[in-house]
């Protein structure tokens, strides 16, 4: 089994070490396909090898013993509660499961900002033809301020009321992936509990890429991906 005690990297170039990248291979998009450092390439090989090797055993008694410290590990990172981490196969999963258990009602909206990502629009739009929710767009066009995204988000919010309607939840990046912005989700996260809107955080460009912080922000839902 490998030794996971690493000396720490340097962010930039000097992390190349750790993959294991073509010499003439310059990776630009990891985002989309990416790969995992040597040493989880590593622990993922002993794990498959324990899952070869007794594999009823493995899935019946020991996979929870394996998921259970892995969650407390990046419950800590996140700085939450282990009882608030679960694992999904990636963050597009996650939205869609929370968007499909919530019941919606006549007069409901979902919003979202122009730079939703794509997969996770068209499960908005599925759930418009399944469902009573309606969706409401903000248009974002960079380059544009912080305080301008807040505050057409609040304002659409508060349009939504005026006009009878509720905005019954909200989706937001982390990062968004076109075009490649740091979104000021946490004050977007207090907007919505300002206005009793519940938070969808899409943080798929999140663990690794910016201070997260969860159990100070405290959005409704956050999804994320460890692989990019």
């Amino acid at each position: 089994m490998a030794d996971l005690k690493q000396t720490r990297t340097h962010f930039g170039h000097a992390m190349r070490s750790h993959f294991q990248f073509d010499p003439s291979y310059i990776p630009l998009n990891h985002g989309a396909f990416g790969t995992y450092p040597k040493p989880v390439k590593d622990r993922l090989h002993y794990y498959q090898n324990l899952s070869e090797s007794r594999p009823d055993d493995f899935f019946r008694f020991r996979l929870a013993q394996f998921l259970d410290p892995a969650r407390g590990a990046i419950a800590d990172f996140l700085g939450v509660d282990t009882g608030e981490c679960v694992f999904l196969p990636n963050a597009t999963t996650g939205i869609n499961t929370v968007l499909r258990s919530l019941v919606f009602q006549k007069g409901d909206v979902i919003v979202h900002f122009s730079t939703i990502y794509g997969a996770c629009e068209k499960t908005v739009e599925y759930l418009k033809e399944t469902t009573p929710v309606d969706s409401a767009q903000i248009p974002l066009n960079y380059p544009i301020g912080d305080d301008d995204v807040v505050f057409r988000f609040q304002d659409k919010i508060r349009t939504l009321k005026t006009e009878g309607r509720r905005a019954r939840v909200a989706i937001f990046d982390t990062v968004s992936s076109l075009p490649g912005v740091r979104v000021p989700w946490e004050r977007l996260v207090e907007a919505c509990r300002d206005e009793g809107t519940l938070s969808l955080v899409d943080g798929a460009h999140g663990i690794g890429h910016i201070q997260l912080h969860l159990g100070k922000v405290q959005p409704d839902f956050f999804v994320s991906n460890c692989h990019k």
